[in-house]
């Protein structure tokens, strides 16, 4: 199972995280192929697990700042394209600010600055009256929803932009006649505007999509313990860097393009002929 030095079994051997309950799928793949390096009788969990649990947290997490990305960004692409000035001035400083600081230093605004603009309450993790405790005990205790929300706000920024350009692409005429039907603006943009916007845009959202759940590997500055921070560690301990590589590296690509045909399957099942990507 090794190749010179190239242990496979590591992913097999007890990793540092104590406290976890062993998972029976990955202590029955690890009876099989472990080797010398499984140890049923080991207390921690192995790497193969830890591995495991943070592909999962990997996917919930870029699907929910997805989720905020989508919900967020449609909103501002539509309200940088009203003729209310104050509206789409928001919405583009908005996207100036967002679109053009890296994420890292974004991560960094909402964990450790935002916190002391905010009122003073009690901290979870001192027990003292700071500001923003409540807010720094959530980044203590739950890491991953700041990391969500900070990735949902970047992400949301560049989804925006795609939202904007699709409501720019539709045809005057058929906004003059959502117009002489009687529609208020609301009701333009729900049953016409967006309609097609949607569709003219939704190949660069899936790129979107995809690009988020790249980025949350770097939720791992805020201590998540996704997939990222788990192969840092593993290679940190067991030195074996090519063989994690070589494992991480397929991951990567079958979560991404597992999205990107789930992305195109919603694209195909709104598609109308004749109209925006995928008609005919």
């Amino acid at each position: 199972m090794s190749f010179g030095s190239l242990n496979w079994t590591a992913f097999c051997s007890a990793s540092n995280e104590f406290g976890v309950d062993k998972a029976g799928w990955a202590e029955s793949i690890c009876q099989h192929i472990g080797g010398q390096s499984y140890s049923a009788a080991a207390e921690a969990p192995t790497w193969l697990q830890m591995l495991g649990s943070g592909v999962f947290t990997m996917v919930w997490t870029a699907f929910g700042a997805f989720l905020i990305a989508f919900f967020l960004g449609s909103l501002l692409g539509v309200s940088r394209t009203l003729p209310n000035k104050w509206l789409a001035g928001v919405g583009n400083v908005y996207v100036e600010i967002f679109r053009n600081v890296p994420l890292i230093v974004q991560l960094f605004f909402w964990a450790f600055i935002f916190p002391e603009f905010l009122p003073h309450s009690i901290s979870s993790g001192s027990g003292e009256l700071v500001a923003g405790g409540w807010w720094k005990g959530l980044l203590n205790t739950h890491p991953a929803a700041i990391g969500v929300f900070a990735l949902g706000l970047y992400t949301a920024a560049r989804v925006s932009e795609h939202i904007r350009a699709g409501i720019l692409t539709v045809s005057r005429g058929q906004k003059f006649a959502a117009s002489a039907m009687g529609f208020t603006t609301a009701q333009s943009y729900r049953y016409v505007v967006l309609p097609v916007a949607y569709r003219m845009v939704w190949p660069t959202v899936t790129s979107e999509a995809m690009n988020v759940f790249k980025n949350s590997a770097v939720l791992y500055a805020l201590s998540v313990l996704n997939f990222f921070a788990y192969t840092k560690t593993m290679r940190e301990e067991t030195s074996q860097d090519i063989v994690i590589l070589i494992l991480s590296t397929p991951v990567y690509l079958v979560v991404t393009y597992s999205i990107k045909y789930l992305m195109v399957w919603i694209e195909k099942k709104m598609a109308v002929p004749g109209l925006g990507s995928g008609g005919k």
